[in-house]
């Protein structure tokens, strides 16, 4: 096997959740060494997702498990001065820092940057909170559901004469962690160049606002507030998702032009209907959407959703399934990519992981192990790394300081 593209390189993550831990993954997808230090006294919450009155196993956790594969685990109080003391010979073991606490955490503890960068002058050191370290909103503690509507998202999604629904799921835990590696990679390569570390402040809210950079240059230029307008779209009609043959079973279709119009009449049988003039061209469609909504609905419902894309895709429309979670991990596309890859946890047992989206082609990404137990790899961080004796983690562990 090839080296991986980050072998090497020693990282160590704090923090919980999704945005920072998923940007780490691409390093240690790729053969970097990752430390994630938790705690059992307060513990990432995507470990208690899944806790019931039956489940009370921190490491019972798909979700944290599928996030953090290719990890390792200690548990380390850091309300404790002697915590601190042995995260910062982390530090200094470290190339990279990472962390997603709201901006008060690390500086309460002596973590933030000023203090470690006297550690380890050439550190590379990345923070990702939800409204960034500076600002009169710095302190707010909030998580991607809240990020979603402060940085624009929620006011597009949904229908115009309803309330504002947001995605499902979080954008900003999506959308900040591809900033983040990015940014961390540019990092590296500087201070590979000048031997220099560097600070990374990265916003989610800003990265999310980033991504909708059409709509606030078009507030700019013209002062136009766009609003939801459920699946339709101002440049296209039809523009939507519409309704096939099976319980609760969808497809998207969207025309873009009149040429686009044309194919898409040919293609389901040059009904009577399609024929007429309010059709031909994009405004009038836009004037009748309604109607001709409901007249492609009655297409569609009488065909199977794969049955219908195919058709469209070969006569050049834009036509999509709306897959399930059961499409997806039977999907042949992503079969052929290997996106989902069978991994043996512990405590769970068998289940699918996620590969990354993308496939380097000398240095291709792997998962070697699953997402790590809570605390999993103490031995080989306490011993081998920071090379303490068994009496010394022995008394830490009473003393409540590795917990």
């Amino acid at each position: 096997m090839s080296v991986r593209a980050f072998e090497g390189l020693k990282v160590l993550e704090f923090g919980g959740g999704a945005a920072g831990p998923i940007a780490i993954r691409h390093l240690a997808d790729h053969g970097a060494t990752v430390i994630r230090v938790e705690s059992r006294q307060r513990p990432d919450f995507l470990r208690l997702l899944a806790q019931s009155a039956r489940n009370r196993d921190l490491d019972n956790a798909p979700f944290f498990t599928m996030l953090n594969c290719n990890k390792l685990s200690v548990a380390l109080n850091l309300n404790d001065p002697r915590g601190v003391a042995l995260a910062k010979k982390l530090v200094r073991w470290a190339d990279v820092v990472a962390e997603n606490f709201a901006p008060k955490a690390m500086r309460k503890w002596g973590l933030d940057y000023e203090s470690l960068v006297a550690l380890r002058p050439d550190l590379v050191m990345v923070s990702t909170c939800l409204m960034g370290q500076t600002g009169p909103r710095k302190d707010y503690p909030g998580f991607g559901g809240q990020g979603s509507a402060i940085s624009g998202f929620n006011f597009l999604t949904g229908w115009p004469d309803r309330e504002a629904t947001g995605q499902h799921g979080t954008i900003t835990d999506s959308l900040a962690p591809r900033f983040v590696a990015a940014a961390l990679v540019a990092a590296l390569i500087r201070r590979r160049k000048t031997g220099r570390g560097l600070y990374i402040d990265v916003a989610q809210t800003e990265t999310a606002a980033y991504s909708l950079s059409g709509w606030l240059l078009e507030h700019l230029a013209n002062g136009d507030v766009v609003g939801r307008d459920g699946n339709r779209s101002r440049f296209a009609a039809p523009h939507g998702a519409f309704p096939c043959k099976g319980t609760d079973r969808w497809c998207t279709i969207a025309c873009h032009s009149d040429d686009d119009w044309r194919r898409l009449v040919a293609a389901i049988g040059r009904p009577a209907w399609a024929a007429e003039r309010r059709f031909t061209t994009l405004a009038g469609r836009k004037a009748n959407e309604a109607d001709l909504e409901l007249r492609l609905a009655e297409w569609t419902r009488e065909r199977e959703p794969w049955d219908v894309v195919h058709a469209l895709q070969e006569a050049g429309i834009d036509a999509g399934v709306v897959e399930t979670d059961r499409d997806l991990h039977e999907d042949p596309q992503l079969a052929h990519r290997g996106h989902f890859r069978l991994m043996r946890h512990a405590v769970i047992g068998e289940h699918p992981v996620e590969a990354l989206g993308y496939r380097l082609s000398e240095t291709p990404g792997e998962i070697t192990r699953p997402g790590p137990r809570l605390g999993e790899h103490a031995d080989l961080v306490y011993r081998e790394i920071l090379g303490l004796s068994d009496a010394e983690i022995a008394h830490l562990e009473r003393e409540g300081v590795l917990q």
